[in-house]
């Protein structure tokens, strides 16, 4: 099978140094959590009564790939680059639990869309759980999550400590959309390794993410 990564050879890595110190920690990872302006979004969802978890999913989605970092994992002793990383996400089910879901990554808006709906519709009522959970199946995996119910201020991933792989993998959370004067906030975390992943390039998540919700209609428009 052909490899979806190429590996970086550490000994020839600018960030060689940072690498070795933030990845000889138990617990590798920090989180940043920041207020968007959703607004775009909200009344994109509600005039097209499309889903305002879908639409957001994408642009998170799309935003995360286009910048390498967040596609870096740990992985058998080697940091990998992989070219695309997929979406997985929680469902809430009929019954109260929740499944984790996950579909391929694409750009094209249409079909991400397609893509997530049938996941979403499936595992919603799918509640004879599978065993396995997103940190023992993939690493060419986000971890996304999304808590519609509270607007929260920050919060913190449970993390495997020790297991630098799955802490390796870019974990977000998002909450409640609410009306601050004329505009629709909402908190986004995104946590990640800092044996991989430097302040600046997680900055440039935010920013990235920002700026595709501000023009949402236009670039879905070109990224049918």
């Amino acid at each position: 099978m052909e490899k979806k990564y190429k590996v970086i050879d550490i000994e020839k890595w600018n960030r060689k140094t940072q690498f070795l110190r933030f990845n000889s920690f138990e617990n590798t990872t920090y989180g940043l959590d920041v207020r968007m302006d959703v607004t775009n979004l909200v009344n994109y969802s509600r005039k097209t009564k499309t889903s305002f978890f879908i639409n957001f999913l994408y642009c998170l989605t799309v935003a995360l790939n286009e910048i390498p970092e967040f596609r870096l994992r740990y992985v058998n002793n080697e940091v990998r680059l992989y070219d695309v990383v997929n979406p997985t996400y929680t469902v809430k089910c009929i019954d109260g639990t929740y499944n984790n879901a996950r579909h391929d990554y694409t750009k094209s808006y249409s079909l991400f869309y397609k893509r997530a709906h049938e996941v979403v519709e499936y595992e919603k009522v799918h509640t004879e759980h599978r065993e396995e959970y997103n940190d023992s199946c993939y690493y060419d995996d986000f971890y996304f999550s999304c808590l519609p119910t509270l607007d929260f201020c920050g919060m913190t991933h449970p993390m495997i400590y020790g297991d630098k792989s799955s802490q390796s993998c870019i974990r977000a959370l998002w909450g409640k959309f609410v009306l601050e004067g004329d505009k629709y906030k909402m908190t986004l975390n995104l946590t990640g390794s800092h044996a991989l992943i430097d302040g600046f390039p997680m900055a440039e998540g935010f920013n990235k993410t920002q700026e595709i919700i501000d023009n949402f209609e236009n670039f879905i428009t070109i990224n049918k």
